[in-house]
């Protein structure tokens, strides 16, 4: 992985008004501290608002730019236009938009409520999408500005126990593809993060539950280091992020024997559902 590329991250960043979603805490919270020296405004938006306060406490002790913190639940229309509305001058049209929110509920699909599904899909989907509708005709007019996505390496390899995510993963990042197409030669830039597992309390939480046996042999990061390496890349002009060299190897099969890795994938399934007793079947099943 490459080190904070200082220069780059300030050629890219400096004198920018930035939007970021998720700020409160883990990953968002690291981005906002590496950006706050750099930017000209900030707009920090999440649904826990002391964790807001506490992070705009500290990006204010390094930032000479604005910052405004505004609490929004992602998953509501209204609340997203609220906490964008009568926004100061230049953060009603952004220069940077980080879409970093997020939210993974795990469970075996016959168990989860579709209730959850359409939370997921409000989060991981619809709030970026609204997002991205408001603030990019702005970015059109100007010619400039920059479109970051944190999605995930599930929006491109699914895994087991996470189907609801990975549904809406995979359509974030099918959405950043034709929009990287519709924006070619626009002066608009997109990076799409296909983020690893990284080190947090919902992590946390997934080795302490029902499937802590799947997630326990998954090679993981801190948020401070999966920051760095992102806005470097994302400074780097990087359109399709993908940075441990695990992703990279599943990528790289998904490309080029996308059988053998579902094979594979197939495999590690049918040993967890046989842990489980959900296997009815032999390991020939697989085949065909």
């Amino acid at each position: 992985m490459s080190k904070l590329d200082e220069k780059k991250i300030a050629g890219a960043f400096q004198g920018k008004s930035v939007i970021l979603t998720g700020a409160a805490g883990g990953l968002g919270s690291c981005m906002a501290k590496i950006l706050a020296p750099y930017w000209r405004s900030a707009l920090l938006l999440d649904l826990n608002e002391p964790g807001l306060q506490s992070v705009a406490s500290a990006v204010r002790g390094v930032t000479k730019g604005e910052v405004v913190v505004r609490k929004a639940d992602l998953t509501d229309e209204k609340s997203i236009a609220q906490a964008t509305s009568e926004l100061p001058p230049g953060l009603a049209h952004p220069d940077v938009l980080i879409n970093n929110a997020g939210i993974s509920i795990m469970s075996l699909a016959e168990k989860q409520p579709l209730a959850d599904y359409r939370k997921m899909m409000e989060v991981n989907y619809f709030a970026v999408i609204a997002l991205i509708g408001k603030f990019l005709p702005g970015m059109l007019e100007r010619g400039d500005g920059r479109l970051i996505t944190i999605a995930s390496g599930s929006g491109v390899l699914a895994n087991y126990g996470g189907a609801g995510y990975c549904g809406s993963k995979f359509a974030i990042v099918g959405y950043m593809e034709a929009l990287r197409q519709e924006l070619a030669g626009t002066g608009v830039r997109t990076n799409t993060v296909l983020l690893p597992t990284v080190m947090t309390e919902f992590h946390q939480r997934v080795l302490d539950g029902e499937f802590g046996d799947m997630a326990k042999g998954l090679p993981t990061i801190t948020p401070q280091v999966a920051a760095e390496e992102l806005l470097t890349q994302a400074a780097r002009n990087t359109e399709v992020i993908s940075f441990t060299p695990t992703l990279k190897a599943g990528l790289l099969a998904n490309g080029v024997a996308p059988s053998i890795l579902r094979l594979a994938m197939s495999v590690n399934g049918y040993l967890l559902n046989k842990k489980r007793g959900r296997a009815k079947k032999g390991l020939l099943s697989l085949k065909g």
